[in-house]
């Protein structure tokens, strides 16, 4: 069953690579990460948007909150 791919950023962040999970496919070989890795940027005052990696799988971006950022660390 297929799960929605999340990225979550920093407050202050606004650029992130990821990879991504459906490319992966469970194959843990370094040229499967170059190959599934996603790249994006998310506007500073953006709460949310979407990535899609080269083989058109939607990854949602969400920026955390400032007070969940404290418990991350």
């Amino acid at each position: 069953m297929y799960e929605e791919q999340k990225i979550f950023l920093a407050p202050r962040a606004v650029a992130f690579t990821a990879v991504c999970d459906e490319c992966l496919g469970g194959d843990q070989s370094t040229e499967s990460f170059l190959a599934a890795r996603v790249s994006g940027l998310l506007r500073l005052d953006a709460k949310r948007g979407w990535a899609t990696c080269a083989r058109g799988h939607q990854i949602r971006v969400e920026r955390v909150d400032g007070s969940l950022a404290q418990v991350i660390r």
